[in-house]
């Protein structure tokens, strides 16, 4: 398997891209995956479903999940934290892997991002997790953007995130904790509501 090629933000960090990183968080050997482009152009609204990809598991994990009927679409920095929260919340008891959870996140997703994280390989729920039946918790902290990612503009806004993945059993077991910083870049659309368009995390 061939490791993902890190892009350059303009700070110089490296990053990889976001399915691989919550299979690092599973503590599960990822996959590389090929290099994510940013889109061009303003979103459109996503269909009811993804032509030629599996449906988004009916089962709702432990762990809580936010309600997209919630959610200001409105807001950038919502729509960035729910999607965020879904795409790492992964439950060994109803999960085949995290794909379902990218699956899940569909709903903040810009079609093209959805098509890209379906098309490639996801990390399966390590077997220590389904020993415990275990459940991710997530916990979620805002960053400031680092130096030299541009401000919002009618079009397109950046969030970053601090992730904090705690596998707990429903057993009583609980696991150790991982951490990843997610960056977030979302397109509005037309109707001003924004959607996901890439995940990268360090």
């Amino acid at each position: 398997m061939t490791r993902a090629i890190p892009r350059e933000r303009p700070s110089g960090r490296r990053r990889r891209p976001g399915v691989l990183a919550v299979a690092a968080l599973l503590l599960v050997p990822g996959c590389g995956l090929p290099h994510q482009e940013r889109t061009g152009g303003a979103a459109t609204s996503p269909p009811a479903a993804i032509p030629s990809t599996p449906p988004a598991p009916t089962a709702t994990p432990r762990g809580g999940l936010p309600d997209p009927k919630a959610v200001d679409r409105q807001d950038a920095t919502a729509v960035s934290r729910a999607a965020v929260q879904v795409m790492w919340t992964v439950d060994a008891a109803t999960d085949r892997g995290q794909g379902d959870a990218y699956r899940r996140a569909r709903p903040y997703l810009t079609p093209a991002y959805a098509a890209r994280s379906e098309a490639q390989p996801a990390g399966a729920v390590p077997s220590v997790w389904r020993d415990h039946r275990a459940y991710a918790r997530v916990r979620l902290a805002p960053q400031t953007p680092e130096d030299g990612v541009p401000p919002d503009n009618a079009r397109t806004a950046h969030r970053q995130w601090d992730v904090t993945v705690t596998p707990i059993g429903r057993d009583g077991w609980k696991g150790p904790s991982t951490h990843a910083i997610a960056f977030v870049t979302l397109t509005r659309d037309a109707e001003n509501a924004w959607w996901v368009s890439e995940v990268t995390t360090a």
